[in-house]
């Protein structure tokens, strides 16, 4: 949760879907006597307000088949989306999903890794906030052959299945177009360079500059941080710049399209003088029914992707460690298009 913002509380689900606490408390736990209807709806609005669960007092190994979620933000897009995607599918095989909004805190997940099976959790799917976690990581839900699917993958083999855009097709395609049109200045902006997502777009960008025979110092990686806001305040000074960028890949629909409206101020034209692509998913569709073209993430489809691998995990102990890399789609719009 950002510093300053009021954590949502059940009264506040309740009052969005007009229905009692009491009733959005039994939802949240599975309670039988709450309409499978009421439960989705509970959960789907929980989960867009970014409601942070725990692992219900409630919750009884033979109530039911149940999986968690370990999510390090649900105010993240591609999270909410990966998340979407996981609760979803679970829904459609009668598992219950428990999500749990670690906001990155790494003993969170490591005391959760001690404690799960005391709440009778039949697997685990773990949205991964660091690139950089050590191979043994997952140690001691291996030694109990407790099935896990992470969501991005570790620089280490941790032995572990995962599921991952396949962000350099992607990155490639847009890059290629670029060069098409002898545009070559190019800068991203992402914000973390310890998030796996942000360390993919990253290592991918810089491989395809090096593959296509580009000049790195011409095209930066600007790492802007978590702040809100900071991606579009770092934009504003590469457009100062004497040679500014011909072109921003931009982590964000949003940050993306506050650029675009900035860029009058600094005597510019998307897309005659910057050409702009968001990095992300189509969660603001409304947003996406303009001009702004978009490398999208897909969000949704990795998490049904990992709960289905989950579940053939958890019904086929033996099965090995799979890895699978789903595409992206680079969707050209106004903002990226200029005649040759």
């Amino acid at each position: 949760m950002k510093p300053g913002k009021k954590k949502v509380r059940v009264e506040d689900i309740a009052k969005v879907l007009n229905i009692s606490p009491s009733s959005v408390s039994r939802a949240l736990n599975d309670h039988p006597r709450i309409s499978r209807e009421t439960k989705e709806k509970v959960k789907q609005v929980a989960l867009r307000m970014g409601y942070q669960t725990g692992l219900p007092e409630l919750m009884n190994p033979k109530k039911a088949e149940a999986v968690a979620v370990l999510a390090p933000s649900l105010e993240n897009d591609i999270y909410r989306e990966v998340v979407a995607g996981v609760t979803d599918y679970f829904h459609e095989n009668n598992y219950t999903t428990f999500i749990l909004d670690t906001r990155g805190n790494e003993e969170q997940v490591t005391s959760f890794f001690r404690t799960y099976r005391k709440y009778g959790i039949s697997g685990i799917i773990h949205l991964i906030c660091r690139h950089d976690i050590h191979g043994d990581y997952y140690s001691v839900l291996s030694k109990d052959a407790t099935p896990v699917v992470t969501v991005f993958e570790p620089d280490e083999i941790t032995g572990i299945s995962s599921v991952l855009p396949d962000v350099y097709q992607g990155i490639y395609k847009i890059i290629e177009y670029f060069q098409s049109l002898n545009v070559n200045r190019i800068a991203l902006l992402v914000e973390d360079k310890e998030a796996p997502g942000d360390h993919q777009i990253a290592v991918s960008f810089e491989e395809v500059l090096e593959t296509l025979g580009m000049e790195k110092t011409d095209s930066p990686v600007i790492y802007a941080g978590n702040e809100e806001g900071q991606i579009v305040r770092e934009a504003g000074k590469l457009l100062k710049q004497k040679n500014p960028p011909q072109a921003l890949l931009v982590k964000g629909v949003l940050p993306a399209m506050e650029i675009m409206n900035l860029t009058e101020k600094y005597g510019l034209k998307v897309p005659d003088d910057l050409m702009l692509v968001a990095l992300g998913t189509d969660q603001h569709a409304s947003v996406l029914a303009g001009n702004m073209s978009l490398l999208k993430i897909p969000g949704y489809e990795m998490g049904y992707e990992a709960a289905e691998r989950l579940l053939y995990q958890i019904k086929n102990p033996d099965a090995g460690r799979k890895t699978s890399i789903l595409p992206v789609n680079f969707i050209l719009k106004g903002s990226a298009i200029r005649l040759k």
